[in-house]
């Protein structure tokens, strides 16, 4: 019944995302603004899109504790983020976690339309204050026919002023369990904004101590008439401790502490084994309006990062550099009942990363293990038409061309070694339609497929050596879903069937170093629901209420799938639950008076390949509620605390799976608690 009743609710249908009502200090303005999808360039509604999307606006996210996304994330049906240790973010879109022993790999990411992935693959996502980011649009499903590699999915992230004509100074504290703190100011004239973010604290777990200072700037400026130019600068120095996974009998006896040393191996805090990384970026995109049918948009970006992880078995140093930029042509034409979006461009990306490997001794460099340079360069040209008929069918199809090249030079140990890896002449397309019914209801199908080759950390372990033998991973999804919009009631149900090729799987070695194969073919089947419904959202009355559930379905099984002498077809995928929900009750009362609450849940799941550990089903409770007041034309405050409680036998925030001795947990806190404060003096800025 836990599984049918949220089935049973879809038939209503909901909302793609649980959003909140824009508040005052009064109900007088509860109405949500228009939500714009972005997805594919199409800037479309959410009624007409022809992807699946979700779109977690500043309202969606305020309705979680303002200190991490992982819970608003996961509140996403099949969309799945994790911190493993404080600091250690992996992000996962319908599966595409077993590819990320840490980090986020497989899932694109745009910054106010700049690519934020570097060449390689990888997101430093764990670098970005959480206060930088106002809004995030999730593309579930392969997005290469016009965002380049990947095959789990694309986020786009925006940082904006809320009004571009205001001016505005802003101070945020907060405080919380296990040594959290953060601060965070923002400055804000017109369109040009600059935020700085501290955050820390000492963690759950011995040596899982964090630290981040993170300052961004975003400005929007005209240019002439017909041009506006996005400026985004960030730099991030990050530093957090890795406790490392521990097996069964060591979470039973104390989840609290870190991986211990053995006879032959050191531990975590023996080696002082952390992350540092400070990571400087600059990126600029330029949108012209060259005719009433004509733009074009060009954005640039240059990166630099210092990473530094003392680890188990080495000490990994990395320099790396980045560059790399994305050119669109659009033009929009209308033929009688015909309206067309001609979308085409490319993207470029060059990265070069120095390494050094060194043994570990108690957190210090010692003797060299390693030097190895690696190049990265990548190249999509895509090209999308999308036509509207008769105001109610959209059909869209799109294909895009890539290329991705590794070059490989080892300069220590002896022999000089030289290798290059191409992964040349890819061809991806993407088919979709979208019927509009009766106004408010929508049905949508789709065809899209994906690649995904290795990233720099899998062709490149962290043992050193070059991997040329892992082939990319080659996916194609077909999907298709209902959409109904409303007053009271909105949502959405999607069903999806995705098939996976060459998928690349992580294993480790008895001192935890990794290394990746392709794992032969996975089927991977879904269900995905949201429903809504405004219980009570007459401005006239004292209260507002909304009542929502989001849920996801998965069957993901090996197919193929050959390890030693043993034939694991038809096991489940590790690391992915068959199901999961998020229900929640938003409330709204007079004077800025606000309270959300929110239950998750989800099943048990396996964490290795051959199915035979498990851990245990959980299920969390998560409340928030705050108070915010204007005193007078100038002055604004919020005050709020959050607090979460979990029922689980085995908990964790992030598992390791495929771990050597069945290190597969990392344990999380089962109770949490924060309380913030923000003040602001703001003033009108003249209008254009």
């Amino acid at each position: 019944m836990r599984q049918l009743c949220p089935l049973a609710l879809t038939l209503l249908l909901g909302t793609t995302c649980p959003a909140v009502f824009a508040q005052t200090d009064s109900l007088s303005a509860r109405q949500l603004q228009e939500v714009t999808v972005n997805a594919f360039e199409s800037k479309t509604n959410p009624l007409t899109t022809t992807a699946s999307v979700a779109v977690l606006n500043a309202r969606t996210l305020g309705r979680f504790s303002p200190t991490t996304w992982v819970n608003a994330v996961s509140s996403v049906p099949g969309v799945r983020m994790e911190e493993r240790s404080p600091g250690s973010y992996r992000f996962s879109v319908r599966g595409s976690l077993m590819r990320s022993p840490f980090g986020v790999r497989n899932v694109k990411f745009y910054w106010n339309g700049i690519p934020f992935t570097d060449a390689s693959g990888n997101t430093p996502l764990n670098s970005v204050d959480y206060d930088a980011i106002q809004g995030m649009e999730i593309i579930k499903g392969p997005g290469s026919s016009i965002y380049g590699a990947g095959t789990g999915g694309v986020v786009l992230l925006q940082s904006y002023p809320n009004n571009a004509f205001q001016n505005r100074v802003e101070q945020s504290v907060s405080f919380g369990k296990y040594g959290f703190q953060s601060r965070n100011s923002l400055i804000q004239v017109g369109d040009i904004s600059i935020q700085y973010g501290h955050s820390e604290q000492d963690g759950y777990r011995n040596h899982s101590g964090m630290s981040r200072d993170a300052i961004r700037f975003t400005s929007s400026s005209r240019i002439g008439e017909k041009g506006t130019l996005s400026l985004l600068g960030m730099y991030s120095d990050l530093y957090y401790q890795t406790p490392g996974g521990i097996n069964l009998a060591q979470y039973r006896a104390d989840p609290k502490q870190a991986r211990p040393s053995t006879a032959t191996v050191p531990g975590s805090e023996a080696q002082r084994a952390a992350i540092y990384t400070k990571l400087a970026m600059l990126g600029g995109n330029y949108t012209l309006q060259l005719s009433d049918s004509w733009t074009q948009s060009n954005a640039l970006y240059l990166t630099y990062t210092d990473f530094a992880n003392p680890f188990i078995s080495n000490y990994e140093k990395r320099d790396e550099n980045g560059i790399g930029g994305r050119n669109i042509w659009q033009n929009q034409a209308e033929f009688g009942n015909v309206k067309t979006k001609w979308t085409t461009g490319f993207e470029w990306q060059y990265g070069k990363s120095a390494q050094r490997n060194y043994d570990n001794l108690s957190g210090i460099p010692g003797e060299q293990q390693t030097v190895e340079d690696i190049r990265t360069t990548n190249l999509s040209v895509f090209s999308q038409l999308e036509a509207v008929l008769f105001t109610d069918m959209t059909l869209s199809a799109g294909v895009s061309y890539n290329t991705f090249k590794y070059k490989y030079e080892r300069f220590f140990e002896l022999p000089y070694a030289k290798e290059q890896r191409n992964f040349d002449g890819i061809f991806i397309p993407r088919f979709a339609a979208n019927k509009v019914i009766a106004g408010n209801w929508s049905v949508t199908a789709s065809y899209s497929g994906g690649f995904s080759p290795p990233t720099l950390q899998e062709v490149r372990p962290s043992a050193g050596g070059f991997r040329r033998d892992l082939n990319a991973e080659r996916g194609v999804n077909t999907e298709v879903g209902l959409r109904r919009t409303g007053k009271r009631i909105t949502g959405e149900v999607s069903l999806y069937h995705f098939a996976l090729k060459e998928s690349i799987v992580r294993r480790t070695n008895e001192a935890g170093s990794e290394y990746f194969i392709n794992a032969g073919k996975t089927r991977q089947n879904g269900l995905e629901w949201t429903v809504s419904y405004d219980l009570l959202s007459n401005p006239e009355l004292p209260v507002s209420l909304r009542l929502w559930n989001n849920g996801t379905w998965t069957r993901y099984t090996f197919e193929n799938f050959q390890q030693a002498e043993t034939d694991l077809s038809g096991k489940f995928l590790p690391g992915i639950p068959r199901f999961t929900q998020t229900s929640g009750l938003d409330i709204l009362l007079k004077y800025g008076i606000s309270a959300f609450l929110t239950y998750q849940s989800a099943d048990a799941m396996y964490l290795n390949d051959a199915n035979t550990i498990k851990n245990t089903s959980n299920n969390q409770w998560i409340a928030r509620v705050s108070w915010k007041r204007s005193w007078g034309r100038h002055f604004y405050s919020e005050l709020s605390a959050s607090a979460e409680k979990v029922n689980a036998g085995i908990y964790s925030m992030g598992y390791d799976l495929n771990a050597f001795g069945n290190r597969y947990f990392n344990s999380a806190p089962k109770d949490n608690l924060w309380a913030g404060l923000k003040i602001g003096w703001e003033w009108q800025k003249n209008a254009r």
